[in-house]
């Protein structure tokens, strides 16, 4: 291990915008200018243009700011998020402010979940049709590009096919090792660091994904590798012995909590980018998307430190293409941060207010308008109706039972039981769905019903399987991990239920189980009922019954995703998608009534 670099930034030190949470020690904030660090000969400045959690939203969101029923403002877009990011890069490079160093840089970065399932997806699969996300991230010009755990959610073949279409650009994640999958091996885009070389600089970036992918994707012969500090430092010791003292840190980890806990045991990390978590930084002088000022997690950027107690900054943006955040830091001749430019912050993508930038012509021919074009014929087929809105916010799937999720269940369970003679099965009794499955995450307005709305809702193409004979106790684990963390809402393993209802008693202890493999280390005691709709009793006072039960769902689920027991299950050849829109048109005659799915639910699920 390198010796750890001398880095001058003390309490006392003036560090711009800086940010305060629970926990951390709160630097100073920026004072008259005699206490900031004045333009040295060797100073070098570079400004880090960041996202994450693109996640396929190519499209811009209109919106009417005003209420009088006119869409009069526009955000996100790729080809806005392009414009922005040519704006910021140009203004970056050629700032004169007096005071400011003379040498200056711009990297462009990205934190993973590049792609995700849904109808920018299907579009991409279309005869003859290139891979949308590809082309936007080549528009956008990225130095490197994180791995998240949506990369995977078709399996690695499909995210190999991105990183074939993302010409020339690293691939980071240090704790993926490629070696035994097949589709991957060889690609020499995949990566666990690389140096971008700016302007007589060289900037190394490692990257870092989610230990729990095997569980909340697909990642098949991959393996994760657990020991994140272990690795990352690694890395960022390989590269300061090659004299390289400027090192930003690209993780996905889910969270920024898992970001700032994660540098405490790192050194001579001088940036840490995060993703997976949508966390909004900002303060009140941020232009933000409607609605966002209500979410803001903190101010940016958030300030860690690390194992010698050298602060470092952590940023990260809100998905979608909605924001690029912009870092400006000032390294010394010796690679020490000395300052963090107050203009530092998250930029929305709009074209009002003081952010307004104009289009990428090419972004929004070659990308946007294709795509819009798929998406609208989509949209014109009507399968159903409904007379109820269907809650299916991500907060609601993921915690509550919801009609969304009923819905959803309902139409699993439904096709499962139409198909089951068919392939010599028994029929099943119940159907689980995941919240995380469920990506709406707005809710579904009352009114016509589109297959566009059917691939929104359940975009993953996973598959629906049976899986016969599971030993109840089996089953009550897999609805235990569903409710580990509850009572707070937000966890993707949430069951939504079909067939059975089921109660939960927080105030007993939770399932314990390994999220990277799903081994379980002791049983969960929450699940305190679970009944049949036909009034079999599975489990009565936390005690399961000594039989089994057959269960429907999506294959991913019943292999183990969210940390569920594996349980041995048969494909039936109907996708998510596919099953939930043959459920609306033949399963319920095309009506979604408010008598069957009235909002908050009908009971399935208790919580106390």
């Amino acid at each position: 291990m390198s010796t750890p670099r001398s880095r001058l930034l003390p309490a006392t030190a003036a560090l711009g915008v800086v940010a305060l949470t629970a926990g951390l020690a709160s630097p100073a904030a920026a004072g008259d200018g005699d206490q900031r660090h004045g333009p040295g000969n060797g100073d070098f400045t570079l400004t880090i243009l960041h996202n994450n959690d693109g996640e396929s939203s190519l499209l811009p969101t209109a919106v009417d700011t005003d209420a009088d029923g006119t869409d009069d403002a526009e955000y996100g877009g790729i080809a806005r998020f392009v414009g922005k990011v040519d704006a910021l890069r140009r203004a970056a490079y050629v700032d004169g402010d007096r005071g400011k160093p003379t040498k200056r840089g711009v990297v462009t970065l990205n934190s993973g979940d590049n792609f995700l399932a849904g109808t920018t997806f299907q579009a991409s699969q279309q005869e003859g049709a290139p891979f949308y996300d590809a082309l936007a991230q080549n528009l956008v010009r990225y130095d490197a590009l994180g791995v998240g755990n949506h990369e995977f959610d078709f399996g690695p073949a499909v995210f190999g096919e991105l990183v074939e279409d993302v010409k020339r650009t690293p691939f980071v994640s240090a704790n993926l090792d490629y070696s035994a999958e097949e589709s991957l091996d060889g690609l020499e885009q995949l990566v666990p660091s690389t140096v971008v070389r700016e302007r007589g600089q060289e900037i190394g970036v490692v990257g870092l994904t989610t230990p729990s992918l095997p569980t909340i994707s697909s990642p098949g012969d991959v393996e994760v590798l657990t020991d994140l500090a272990g690795i990352a430092q690694e890395q960022v010791d390989l590269l300061t012995e090659q004299g390289i003292d400027k090192i930003v840190l690209v993780s996905h980890l889910q969270g920024l909590s898992s970001e700032i806990e994660l540098v405490g045991s790192l050194t001579d990390v001088d940036v840490v980018v995060g993703g997976g978590g949508d966390e909004i930084l900002a303060d009140g002088s941020t232009q933000l998307f409607p609605g966002d000022a209500d979410d803001v997690y903190g101010e940016y950027p958030q300030i860690a430190t690390d194992a010698d107690g050298v602060e470092v900054p952590v940023v990260t943006t809100p998905g979608n293409y909605r924001y690029v955040g912009q870092l400006a830091v000032t390294f010394d001749a010796d690679g020490v941060v000395v300052d963090i430019a107050d203009d530092s912050g998250i930029k929305v993508v709009t074209d009002t207010g003081a952010e307004a930038v104009g289009t990428n012509r090419k972004a929004e021919r070659t990308i946007e308008q294709p795509v819009a074009d798929f998406e609208a014929a989509l949209a014109e087929e009507i399968v159903a109706t409904s007379e109820v809105v269907l809650d299916c916010e991500r907060s609601e799937v993921r915690g509550v039972e919801a009609n969304c999720g009923n819905l959803i269940a309902d139409a699993h369970l439904w096709t499962a039981q139409e198909a089951a003679a068919d392939f010599g099965l028994d029929t099943p009794q119940v159907a689980i769905q995941n919240g995380g499955g469920i990506r709406g995450e707005i809710d579904q307005e009352a009114g016509p019903v589109s297959v566009a709305d059917t691939f929104r809702l359940q975009p993953f193409g996973n598959f629906v399987a049976i899986a016969e004979d599971v030993p109840v106790e089996t089953f009550r684990q897999i609805l235990e991990e569903g409710a580990f963390r509850l009572p707070e809402s937000g966890d993707g393993a949430f069951v939504q239920a079909a067939g059975f209802s089921y109660t939960v008693d927080t105030s007993y202890p939770a399932r314990d189980a390994d999220q990277s493999t799903g081994e379980q280390f002791a049983p969960g005691e929450r699940v305190r009922s679970v009944v049949l709709d036909d009034g079999t009793v599975l489990v009565e006072d936390g005690v399961s019954v000594d039989g089994t039960v057959d269960v429907a769902g999506l294959n991913f689920s019943l292999n183990g995703g969210d940390a569920y027991p594996t349980l041995e299950n048969t494909t039936i050849g109907v996708s998510d998608q596919q099953s939930l829109e043959n459920f609306l048109v033949d399963g319920l005659g095309g009506v979604v009534s408010q008598a069957d799915y009235p909002r908050g639910g009908e009971g399935r699920i208790t919580i106390m």
